[in-house]
C-alpha cells in the first residue's frame, strides 16, 4: 500500500487516471497534486483556485484535469503539463459536484447556489444552466 503526501491540508478529491498513470488529489490547501502511481513521486502542482478545491475528475482521454472550488470556480488543466488551459465562471457559489459527459465535450458542475451548469470543455463556454434544487447539488452522474 502507498501512502502519498504533500498537501498542506485536508485531502478532499482523489481521481484516478483512467490509464492508470497518475492520481490526482485535491486539497483545502486549495491545490491539486498529479502524483505518478508507479512511484508515488508527486510531479506537479496546480494552485490556482483561491479556496478549497472540492471535486476532480479527468478526461476519458487522459489529457485534462477539470477542477471544482469554493471559490466558485471551474478550471481546466492540462494534465501533462500543469498549465491551466481556462478558467469557467457562472455558478454564486462554491462547486460541490463534477463531472465530464462520457464523449469528454462537456463539463457538468453542481453548486451550493442550488444550480447545475454545463459547460463545452473545448470552449468554456456555459450552455446550460438547471435551476429548481431546494440545496446545494453534491452529486452528478452522466
Amino acid at each position: 500500500m502507498q501512502s502519498f503526501s504533500g498537501h498542506s491540508g485536508d485531502v478532499t478529491s482523489v481521481v484516478f487516471t483512467s490509464d492508470g498513470k497518475h492520481i490526482v488529489s485535491g486539497s483545502r490547501d486549495s491545490t491539486i497534486k498529479v502524483w505518478n502511481r508507479e512511484t508515488g513521486k508527486m510531479e506537479r502542482t496546480l494552485s490556482q483556485h483561491t479556496k478549497s478545491v472540492t471535486s476532480l475528475c479527468v478526461t476519458s482521454d487522459v489529457k485534462c484535469i477539470v477542477s471544482g472550488s469554493a471559490d466558485g470556480t471551474v478550471k481546466v488543466w492540462n494534465l501533462r503539463t500543469g498549465d491551466m488551459m481556462r478558467s469557467l465562471e457562472g455558478h454564486g457559489d462554491g462547486i460541490a459536484a463534477l463531472t465530464v459527459t462520457s464523449d469528454g465535450k462537456h463539463i457538468v458542475s453542481g453548486s451550493e447556489d442550488k444550480t447545475i451548469k454545463v459547460w463545452n470543455l473545448v470552449t468554456g463556454k456555459e450552455e446550460r444552466t438547471l435551476e429548481g434544487h431546494n440545496g446545494c447539488v453534491m452529486a452528478l452522474a452522466v
